[in-house]
């Protein structure tokens, strides 16, 4: 589990990802879109959520997911 800090001072958790979720993921049309789902899946965020993040605090998930990879 990694804890991510958020620019506006929120802490999001991320689990580690098992198969079940790249499974998950593979089901979107693109890689971006494969990649949000799969972040959203391992922090129980919203799609929403995560359109609403700035591209500083998105790159900080994307950092935490890819160093589970």
């Amino acid at each position: 589990m990694k804890d991510i800090t958020l620019a506006n001072g929120k802490t999001v958790q991320m689990r580690e990802p098992k198969v079940r979720d790249m499974r998950i993921s593979q089901e979107a049309k693109t890689d971006a879109e494969q990649e949000i789902k799969l972040i959203g899946n391992l922090t129980n965020m919203t799609m929403d959520e995560i359109d609403e993040l700035s591209l500083k605090d998105y790159t900080s998930l994307q950092t935490a997911l890819k160093s589970f990879l």
